[in-house]
């Protein structure tokens, strides 16, 4: 066949119909005009029944409005969009039982067609799955938050949720409070018995404070022996009551690794956002001064801030 040769309609059929992504023909209102590609079911279920039926029929309302939305997006544009978007089990009306069951984070490209479909305007939607791609994303993304040795968050991991609960705070009102601590002689435990049972310490010392953290607290590994736990709960008794927790949790936890010396145990420090906060840094220094006034106090007890360090007070 020579270039100037057009294809015949059956091998235009098997040529789209072997495409490797499906390519949905969608008109503005939202109905499947045709369903091409797309068949391996290690990827895709199979769209075939979807021709004729509208996406309000087999997607949730809030996904279908979504998809419409980004028709007719496409059709006023009349330039190709990009976007990126997930579908699960909970999106999809009446799945068929073969094909993924986990979500799948597909890759849109869509394009206005020239020619109608029953009268109305239509686009071409090809979807491209990059589940594989999106989860490595997800887990380095987990990693370059996460403490590699206690699964907490870390100190990038911390400021992040920083800065969101000072945005908060800022834009809301909504309260918060900064608990640090840090181990008390742990320089002991490397010394005498090594930076093998140093890591294990605090393993065990992170077990003990994370059964005592609510799921919307923030527990983080900040650096070295030093940790912070950011809270909503922000009423002296409360917050102290955390504190107390905390402080028998690290006794506990600690004892096994005394060395002779002191044994170890925990220093921490409180505060509060307050409105005379121009920035983080304010509240973290604010927390480091309160921990450090328990620290040269004698350690293993709290310090809290309140109006400023030449007005704070012993817990």
């Amino acid at each position: 066949m020579s270039h100037t040769e057009s294809f015949t309609a059956s091998q235009y059929a098997a040529i789209l119909n072997s495409l490797p992504d499906p390519a949905f023909v969608l008109t503005e209102t939202g109905r499947y005009a045709a369903v091409l590609g797309g068949k391996d079911k290690r990827y895709y279920h199979d769209g075939t029944s979807l021709v004729g039926k509208f996406i309000a029929d087999v997607l949730s309302p809030a996904k279908a409005q979504w998809f419409v939305q980004r028709i007719q997006e496409a059709l006023a544009s009349q330039q190709m969009l990009v976007l990126e978007y997930e579908l699960s089990v909970h999106d999809v009306l009446g799945l068929p039982k073969e094909g993924p069951v986990e979500p799948v984070w597909f890759e849109g490209r869509i394009s206005t067609l020239s020619e109608c479909f029953d009268g109305e305007r239509a686009v071409i939607w090809v979807a491209c799955n990059i589940t594989d791609n999106k989860r490595m994303q997800q887990k380095l993304q987990q990693q370059a938050l996460h403490d590699e040795l206690t699964g907490l968050k870390n100190r990038r991991g911390f400021m992040c949720a920083m800065e969101q609960a000072y945005q908060a705070y800022l834009l809301q009102g909504k309260q918060a409070c900064l608990m640090s601590f840090d181990v008390d002689y742990f320089k002991a435990i490397n010394d005498g018995l090594g930076h093998p049972a140093g890591d294990q310490a605090l393993r065990d010392l992170c077990a003990a404070v994370r059964q005592l953290v609510q799921p919307d607290e923030v527990f983080c590994r900040v650096g070295g022996d030093e940790f912070a736990i950011l809270s909503d709960r922000c009423s002296e008794v409360d917050i102290t009551a955390l504190a107390q927790q905390v402080l028998d949790a690290g006794q506990r936890a600690l004892k096994c690794y005394a060395t002779g010396g002191p044994v170890p145990a925990l220093s921490l420090g409180i505060t509060s956002f307050m409105p005379t906060d121009t920035s983080l840094e304010d509240i973290m220094r604010r927390a480091d001064q309160a921990l450090y006034m328990a620290k040269v106090q004698g350690g293993d007890q709290m310090f809290i801030a309140r109006q400023g360090m030449a007005e704070c007070g012993m817990a």
